[in-house]
């Protein structure tokens, strides 16, 4: 085993005679293997230790286990403890995934210094991953597994399995730590590892290797799927500035357009149930909307145009003087009424009787159960119902900005004026209100 696992940590890390290499080392059985097997190659190494403080006096046990392993006589065992589960319960995130992320931030962080950083995950953990992957729907390139090699990072016992490494420890005497949570079913990995592995090895005790097999074939294909994408890309795809379009008129004459296409959105955002309604429109009038979660897609004649959406949530502004409103983008006439007035119709106009309203005016985003009277009507409606009327879309209705006069809106800012502020033949001065930035 020492032969091979050499050669393979030469093949990942073609200066590894000359290199620094920093090992995750958790406690467990196959990352002490891993340090051992890193010192009798006679390679210069270093142990990082994460106590992730979730399983109480046993996280601690391993932490000193680690730090006293007796074969590591002349390495530096750095050691980070986190608050993991308070970090958790902030991000919303579980507690898998959080332990992940400040794992590999950290050891990030303090491999600046070397040239690789090692784990040790071998072929069964690879062969659990790519069950999992396969589950959730992750499609080829999911199945691909676990990468031997991601920037830094390289998992040199990627072509071994667990009972090798098993059989490995048991020749040497090595001493490890057993991870209590890991002989629980509540994780997805443990059930598939206790349950669905045991299965399949006895329909196939070489399934382990058949997986890693499979692995390296699916990465084979998925580097070829990659090119045909990127083949298809090159036609359909032109980036300007902070634009992407995609030609419409290409489009609708290539094959397979819903996986070509998929691949091309989802870096944006878009899922496959975007992708189906996208196509739907490929015959549609010009001016639909799709929205991602970072990216609006807007459908124009002759190209799919992607843009990132870039909504800022503005604060609530009080406007004490016309002074003040005329320095927030506004220009503002108080005059007295007369019948001939010069009544101007724009959009980004409206006149308001001067004794209707009165200062401090607000500023502010739309709000959930917003109302207004909209101009020329006597009844009144809900905003979202307003917006929805004039298919004004999500994107947008997030722009939107009102001016109210305590909390009752007088002008859906550029769009409608409220009728209960409107000149009537009461009217004794008014005031002409322009949007102009």
């Amino acid at each position: 085993m020492k032969t091979h696992f050499y050669q393979e940590v030469l093949r990942l890390a073609p200066d590894a005679e000359s290199a620094r290499f920093l090992l995750a080392v958790s406690g467990g059985q196959d990352s002490v293997v891993l340090a051992h097997l890193f010192k009798t190659c006679g390679l210069n190494f270093d142990i990082a230790h994460c106590n992730f403080h979730l399983r109480g006096e046993e996280s601690n046990k391993e932490m000193n286990f680690v730090q006293q392993l007796p074969f590591l006589t002349s390495q530096k065992i750095f050691v980070k403890e986190f608050d993991t589960i308070t970090i958790q319960q902030k991000s919303g995130k579980s507690i898998e995934m959080v332990a992940r992320e400040l794992r590999y931030q950290w050891f990030e962080e303090i491999g600046k210094d070397y040239h690789y950083i090692v784990t040790a995950h071998h072929a069964n953990d690879n062969a659990e991953t790519m069950i999992m992957n396969l589950l959730r729907g992750t499609g080829l390139r999911g199945m691909g597994g676990i990468s031997k090699k991601n920037g830094k990072i390289i998992r040199p016992l990627l072509w071994c399995n667990a009972n090798e490494i098993k059989k490995y420890a048991t020749q040497h005497e090595i001493k490890f730590c057993v991870d209590s949570s890991n002989l629980t079913d509540d994780f997805l990995r443990n059930k598939i590892r206790h349950h669905i592995i045991p299965e399949l090895e006895k329909m196939n005790p070489k399934c382990i290797d058949n997986f890693s097999k499979n692995c390296n074939l699916f990465l084979q294909q998925t580097n070829f799927y990659d090119a045909c994408i990127q083949y298809f890309k090159n036609k359909l795809v032109v980036e300007a500035e902070d634009r992407i379009y995609i030609d419409i008129h290409i489009l609708r004459k290539i094959d397979n357009q819903s996986v070509i296409l998929f691949e091309i959105l989802n870096p944006y955002g878009f899922n496959i149930d975007n992708v189906v309604n996208i196509l739907k429109s490929l015959n549609a009038q010009a001016g639909k909307r799709f929205l991602s979660d970072t990216h609006v897609l807007i459908k124009d004649r002759t190209h799919f145009i992607i843009e990132k959406k870039e909504i800022k949530k503005e604060e609530d502004i009080l406007i004490y003087s016309i002074k003040e409103l005329e320095n927030h983008g506004f220009s503002v006439k108080k005059k007295v009424a007369n019948q001939n007035d010069n009544i101007i119709k724009k959009h980004n106009v409206i006149y308001v009787d001067a004794q209707k309203i009165s200062f401090p005016l607000t500023i502010r985003n739309w709000r959930n159960g917003d109302f207004f009277y909209p101009f020329g009507m006597k009844t009144k409606k809900k905003v979202s119902n307003f917006f929805t009327d004039l298919k004004i879309d999500l994107l947008e209705k997030q722009k939107v900005r009102l001016l109210c006069s305590h909390n009752q809106i007088v002008w859906i800012i550029n769009i409608r004026a409220d009728e209960r502020f409107r000149i009537d033949e009461n009217t004794k001065y008014y005031y002409q209100i322009s949007k102009i930035d």
